[in-house]
């Protein structure tokens, strides 16, 4: 019988590791986990979101191994589990809040560089363990046909949704993740949800529903992010950083390194240690601007001439547009008397959430506090917002 050593975890209870899981567990690549915040800045807006991704690739192998405790197929059982704790090995610094530097300078996002940290210990753990490190990849990637790890409905949402909402004391998240598992089946080669399991399902896609516009894109978190994003993106382009030491840097590197730099990165660090952060001088969801045009815009581009026009530092003005994600949740697979459906196909609420994750997409224009008046109209002007007689919603900022 296997040794296990058992670890302490504050959602799931205990959670399991074995000989195999322990040694990959303490190479330095999975123990820098420990140094990468869960939730980026969110612990400005929720004070206890300080947890990390190594407790949440725990909880990712431990749900991805009950889900496949059940298969004959010792070597898919492993894979499952290795993939889980490794979904998330190359997550930068302050998770989120980094990946779009990944994506600008590198190209890739922390998933499609996972091979590359991979290579070393974890992937000579591999070998001798006769484990395919191609297919561990390909089930972090969501290249394989299981989607265990990365699917429409996966074990990393169920994870990250009821851990977040413990850490930021949000209750949006909860939903009887346990339940799902117990009505995910293996079914010709891949992952589907039995009949019975559609209203956990639901319940997982209304808790994801409200974290995002709660917590994860809460317009504090977007603010101090995009402020740490514009530090290191003057870091990079003045040839003082190498993006791709992101990889091997944890939170507390790169905001020392940033602390000791002149100029804007030492002044953001600085603003951001003391929580002196840049205000909303627009934040207006789509029924007041032309998303078509926005998402066909240059953010940086915008904030040079909003920042021209006022007269100000191009520093002072930060435009963010984020992307309107795209919800594979609603193409998940569900067993009927009928045959194979996807999850909206059977399902009203898809199209529900469909509209209201639309309706909660904001765009941000964000400067200091002494040019909130000047930057809001010059912002207003530019992405000519419409004018309503007064100010429908209590979370938009129109500066008229």
């Amino acid at each position: 019988m296997k040794n296990r050593k058992l670890v302490r975890d504050p959602i799931h209870g205990y959670i399991e590791l074995d000989d195999l899981m322990l040694s990959i567990v303490d190479t330095p690549q999975v123990q820098r986990l420990r140094r990468v915040k869960q939730l980026g800045f969110s612990n400005l807006v929720y004070p206890g979101a300080n947890h990390t991704r190594f407790e949440h690739s725990l909880g990712t192998m431990h749900l991805a191994e009950l889900s496949v405790s059940e298969l004959e197929d010792e070597s898919l059982r492993d894979e499952m589990k290795i993939a889980g704790l490794l979904h998330d090995i190359a997550h930068p610094p302050l998770s989120h809040a980094s990946e779009g530097l990944l994506v600008k300078y590198l190209g890739k996002r922390h998933e499609e560089i996972t091979k590359k940290v991979i290579n070393g210990p974890i992937s000579e753990i591999l070998d001798i363990h006769g484990i395919s490190v191609k297919k561990v990849l390909n089930h972090i990637t969501g290249k394989s046909r299981e989607k265990l790890i990365s699917g429409d409905i996966d074990v990393d949402r169920m994870d990250y949704l009821v851990r977040d909402s413990y850490y930021t004391g949000v209750a949006y998240g909860l939903f009887d993740h346990l339940r799902l598992l117990r009505k995910m089946r293996y079914h010709n080669g891949e992952f589907v949800i039995e009949y019975e399991g559609i209203k956990a399902a639901e319940s997982m896609l209304i808790s994801r529903y409200f974290m995002y516009p709660t917590v994860y894109f809460h317009h504090v978190t977007r603010i101090a992010r995009k402020m740490y994003e514009l530090a290191l993106k003057h870091c990079i382009e003045e040839g003082d950083l190498n993006p791709a030491e992101l990889l091997r840097m944890d939170d507390y590197e790169v905001m020392c390194y940033l602390r000791e730099r002149r100029g804007l990165p030492g002044e953001m660090a600085k603003r951001l240690d003391e929580r002196r952060l840049y205000k909303r001088a627009l934040y207006v969801g789509p029924d007041r601007v032309d998303v078509d045009w926005c998402m066909r815009q240059n953010p940086e581009r915008l904030g040079t001439e909003i920042a021209d026009e006022g007269g100000v530092e191009e520093s002072s003005v930060i435009v963010d547009i984020p992307e309107i994600e795209k919800l594979r949740e609603f193409r998940a697979k569900v067993i009927t008397e009928y045959g194979i459906k996807t999850l909206e196909e059977v399902s009203t609420m898809p199209e529900f959430l469909r509209k209201g994750h639309i309706n909660s997409w904001r765009i941000g224009v964000y400067c200091p506090q002494e040019l909130r008046e000047r930057i809001g109209r010059i912002a207003s002007k530019i992405f000519n917002v419409k004018r309503f007689p007064r100010q429908a919603r209590l979370d938009e900022v129109v500066i008229e």
